[in-house]
C-alpha cells in the first residue's frame, strides 16, 4: 500500500500534499523544523487514540508523553484536542493553552500544521493509503515572520487583512497560510471561486455538489463556521 504521492491521483492534489510535508520539515515563523515535525507526529499519534476524551490531556496521563519530548505540554495537549475534539474548543481552553506557549503566534502556527496534517492524513486513511513519511526536520532558527498590523478582533488569535473570517484565521503566519491555501485549492476550491462562483467545477463535481459534501462534513465535525 503506497502513499497518495504514488497512487495515480491528480497532480495538483499530490503536489499540494508534498508541499505540506516539505513545509513541515522547514523552520516556521515560531517553531524550529524539528519542533514542527514533532507537532505533525503528535497529530498522527492523536489520530491513533480518538478514544482519549477531551477532558483528559496526554501530558497528564502516565506514559503518554516521553520526559524528553521536544514540545511543551501545552503544545502536545493542544494538538490532541484540535485533532480529536475540535468541536469542544473554548476561549478558556485557548487562554490556558496560550499561557503555556511562548506567544499566540506559536499557537496559530501549531493550528496550521495540525489542520493541514489532519487534512492530508485523513484523506490518505479514507483512501486506504499510507501517510506520507515525515521529514527529519532541518536546521535553522524560526524566521520570526508575522502578518502586518495584527489585531485580535473576530478571532481569539491575532489576525490581519480582510475577507471571510475563516480565510483570515492563519494570517498571523503568512508562509503557513500560503501552504494552506494551496491545499485548500487542491482539496476544495480555488480562492478565486470561493465567493460566489457556483458555476465552477472540477470536472466530476460542480460547486453545488462540492458545497453539499463540505457542509455535511462541517456538520459532522461540529465546525464553528
Amino acid at each position: 500500500m503506497g502513499t497518495i504521492l504514488d497512487a495515480g491521483l491528480r497532480d495538483d492534489l499530490t503536489d499540494a500534499h508534498r508541499e505540506v510535508i516539505d513545509a513541515v520539515g522547514r523552520p516556521g515563523a515560531s517553531w524550529t523544523a524539528p519542533e514542527r515535525v514533532a507537532i505533525a507526529a503528535e497529530v498522527r499519534r492523536a489520530m491513533e487514540r480518538p478514544d482519549l476524551p477531551p477532558w483528559q490531556t496526554p501530558s497528564s496521563t502516565d506514559g503518554m508523553v516521553a520526559p524528553d519530548h521536544p514540545l511543551e505540554a501545552a503544545a502536545i495537549d493542544a494538538v490532541w484536542r484540535i485533532t480529536n475534539h475540535p468541536g469542544t474548543l473554548t476561549r478558556d481552553w485557548y487562554d490556558e493553552i496560550v499561557a503555556g506557549l511562548t506567544s499566540p503566534e506559536h499557537y496559530v502556527e501549531l493550528v496550521a500544521i495540525a489542520a493541514m496534517m489532519n487534512g492530508i492524513d485523513r484523506l490518505a486513511h479514507f483512501l486506504a493509503l499510507e501517510p506520507i513519511p515525515l521529514p527529519a526536520g532541518g536546521a535553522g532558527e524560526p524566521t520570526g515572520e508575522r502578518g502586518d498590523d495584527l489585531t485580535v478582533s473576530s478571532h481569539w488569535v491575532p489576525t490581519t487583512g480582510g475577507g471571510p473570517q475563516v480565510m483570515r484565521a492563519l494570517s498571523a503566519v503568512p508562509s503557513d497560510r500560503a501552504t494552506q491555501m494551496t491545499l485548500l485549492e487542491a482539496q476544495y476550491v480555488p480562492p478565486t471561486a470561493l465567493v460566489g462562483d457556483l458555476n465552477w467545477d472540477r470536472g466530476t463535481l460542480d460547486r453545488r455538489q462540492i458545497e453539499l459534501v463540505a457542509t455535511h462534513t462541517s456538520i459532522v465535525n461540529e465546525c464553528f463556521y
